[in-house]
This record gives C-alpha cells, sequence and structure tokens, in this order.
C-alpha cells in the first residue's frame, strides 16, 4: 500500500531479569520463512505499521503493541516474557467507539495512555480517504476490548494543520506551503497510480513523545512530502524530512516544526529512548521490486536506522544525525521499538487474499539490533 509506518521504555525492561529476558526472545531460529527478518504472528496481523512498548494488561511486565496499516477497528500485541517472540501468542484488542484508517504510529500519551495515529494520506491512486484523517487515545492494553477516544478531521489542509498568518521564513511556514505544493500535485495525480507514486502528498507514518514525565510532547514524523532545503543550508540538494508539533491530543494542530536531513528520505517510524530520538529513514514514495535493492543517491541502502538528540527538536536549524548513528536497514522497515539494549524493527507483509483469507500473502517480520553494536558498527562504515 502506498502509506505504509515508536516507543517509550517501560520500566521493567531496564531490570536485569528483563534484560535477560530480551537476549532470549530475540533469538532468531533457523525456521524464518524471509530472508529479511523472522515471521511475526499471523493473519490479521500481515502489514506490521507501527510499534510501541507497552505494561501489559494487569501491569504484569512488558508487551509488544503492533498496528496494521491494513487493520483500522484493533491493535495487537505480544507478551515480552522469555518467550521468542517469533513464537509469542498474539493477542488481538479490538477497539471500542470507532476506527483509524491506515494506523502508520503509535506513541505513550501519559499516564499510561496510548496514541494511536493515522496517517492522514491519500488512497494509492491519490483520492481522499477521510478514515484516515483520525487519531485517537486509549487507556493501555486490555485482554479484551479498549475504548478509543477518537478525532476525527471534518476538513484536511495545511491551513487545518498550522493555521494562517505564519512567521515569514520561518521552518513552520516552508511545511506549510510543502504540504499545500504537494497535495495540489496529488489531485491533479488523482485515479493515477503511477503518476500518484510520484507525486507524494502528506503521509505521517511516525509519532513519538518526547517527554520523560509529565505532559506528552509529541512530534509527528513526515513520509512526505519533504521540505525544499534552505538556500543557505549545508550538504546537498535533496530535501529534508519533516517533524511537526502537536499542540495537544484535541485536535490534528500543530504550532512547531523541525527539519531533519536524512539524505533525501522521509521519516517511516520514530521512537525514543535515553535522550535519543531514532528514527526509520525511507523513500517518501513506494519502491518497485527492481528499485528495491538499488542505493540511495548517498550510496547507503534506501531505509536507515538514525538517532538524534531530542533536545535538538527545539532549535531552529535543520538537524544532522552523524553518520555514526546510522545503519542500514530491510527493505519495508515500518514499526520501532527499543526494548531494554534491545532495537526492535518491524518490516512490512502483504495481506491474505481472498482465495487464503486465513495466511498472510507475506508475514510481518522483524529484527533485532543490539544499541552498541548499531553505534559501533555503523562508525565504521
Amino acid at each position: 500500500m502506498r502509506n505504509k509506518t515508536h516507543l517509550i521504555s517501560a520500566a521493567a525492561a531496564r531490570d536485569a531479569a528483563a534484560l535477560f529476558a530480551a537476549t532470549a526472545m530475540f533469538a532468531m531460529g533457523p525456521a524464518a520463512a524471509r530472508a529479511d527478518g523472522t515471521p511475526l504472528g499471523h493473519s490479521p496481523l500481515c502489514e506490521a505499521s507501527a510499534a510501541l512498548i507497552v505494561d501489559c494488561p494487569g501491569a504484569s511486565g512488558s508487551c509488544l503493541l503492533v498496528g496494521d496499516n491494513e487493520e483500522e477497528a484493533s491493535l495487537f500485541w505480544f507478551r515480552l516474557d522469555g518467550t521468542p517472540l517469533e513464537k509469542a501468542k498474539q493477542q488481538q484488542s479490538k477497539f471500542k467507539g470507532g476506527k483509524i484508517g491506515d494506523i502508520e504510529a503509535l506513541t505513550a500519551a501519559g499516564e499510561g495512555r496510548i496514541a494511536v495515529f493515522g496517517s492522514h494520506s491519500r488512497s494509492t491512486t491519490c483520492r481522499e480517504s477521510k478514515e484516515r484523517w483520525r487519531f485517537g487515545v486509549i487507556d493501555g492494553v486490555k485482554d479484551k476490548g479498549v475504548k478509543l477516544a477518537l478525532t476525527e478531521s471534518n476538513e484536511f489542509n495545511a491551513s487545518t494543520l498550522f493555521g494562517r498568518n505564519l512567521p515569514k521564513g520561518s521552518l513552520i511556514e516552508a511545511a506549510s506551503l510543502a504540504i499545500k505544493t504537494a497535495e495540489a500535485g496529488a489531485r491533479k495525480a488523482e485515479n493515477d497510480a503511477e503518476q500518484c507514486n510520484q507525486a507524494p502528498a502528506y503521509n505521517a507514518e511516525g509519532a513519538v513523545n518526547v517527554a520523560s514525565a509529565g505532559a506528552p510532547d509529541i512530534w509527528i514524523g513526515l513520509r512526505s512530502p519533504l521540505l525544499p532545503r534552505p538556500t543557505q543550508a549545508k550538504g546537498g540538494r535533496h530535501g529534508l524530512a519533516v517533524l511537526m508539533h502537536l499542540k495537544g491530543l484535541d485536535a490534528y494542530s500543530f504550532d512547531k516544526v523541525a527539519a531533519l536531513d536524512l539524505g533525501g528520505r522521509g521519516i517511516r517510524e520514530l521512537a525514543y529512548a535515553d535522550g535519543w530520538v531514532l528514527v526509520i529513514a525511507g523513500p517518501p514514495q513506494d519502491l518497485k521490486e527492481e528499485d528495491d535493492l538499488k542505493k540511495w543517491p548517498d550510496g547507503k541502502g534506501p531505509f536507515r536506522l538514525m538517532r538524534f538528540r531530542a533536545k535538538e527538536l527545539e532549535a531552529e536549524r535543520v538537524i544532522v544525525p552523524g553518520e555514526e548513528q546510522a545503519a542500514d536497514l530491510p527493505i519495508s522497515s515500518e514499526g520501532l521499538a527499543v526494548f531494554g539494549d534491545e532495537i526492535i524493527v518491524l518490516i512490512d507483509g502483504n495481506q491474505a487474499s481472498k482465495k487464503q483469507p486465513t495466511k498472510c500473502a507475506t508475514p510481518a517480520a522483524f529484527v533485532v539490533r543490539k544499541i552498541a553494536d548499531f553505534v559501533s558498527k555503523s562508525s565504521r562504515e
């Protein structure tokens, strides 16, 4: 699908016992059916697009919460209790009170709450998809259904995102103009899938809460559009990824913008740990199969894991993750979470077909990176 792709470390994940369990549970088994990762779960979870570490129901340990961009009425979760993740029992929590189209991001929302975001994007043929103009909040994960406090936009455009009369020359004004331009291009490409893919309109695939406690401090990351590079900025001619600060949980509106240099890539997912924001960076557009193994213009893989200090979000300048903080990832990496000293990356699959409705055409998958290895290995690239 055109619009495929957080974290909060639970306190239990820092305990020595949890770290020991993490080492065992993420061991890659020999029975993996995908070359790029170990299969995760089963249908209806096929297109894993978002991840978050949360307290399990009853506050009994930590769980991996997963969103699927084709499942608009539920989330999935797995207990992180020492069982290898590929063998953990898949649980499903269905929403009570609404649906969210194209779920692409999960983040902590304070006081045990979880925010669930639709991409607010268009369809593969650039048609408006109003069921995606939604986000909601749930009070943690439950064994059965979870009540969803839903927020839905009746209109969606740059003005509803940022308001009017924006400061001249500011990043927020530049983001508003980039979104207006991209949406205009998408309208011209309506009903033409090929043209639509070459004119990536608004598509939000990441969310991260950078508050260590108290009220949430949530930033939304865009897969597209990219921001034109300011003439005074160094580093080439490629566009910049956009991060937008959510005003609150009562409306999909923003009061600040940050720009991130990902080498011309957009944001596919975000996570937070120990003062760092982790990013899955990937192409703004969908890749064709023949493009998958091609290197990006910067000579690296098209999907990369990067990070930067959260405090940099407050500066009105381009954020540039250092090369020692980057590593290649499998194609279609979408979900991102940190558990103990490990980084869990989820890889998108393909939903079940009508002929085999109970079996994913391609299963979702996961890979694990040690935080220490991620930094030390990438520094030798």
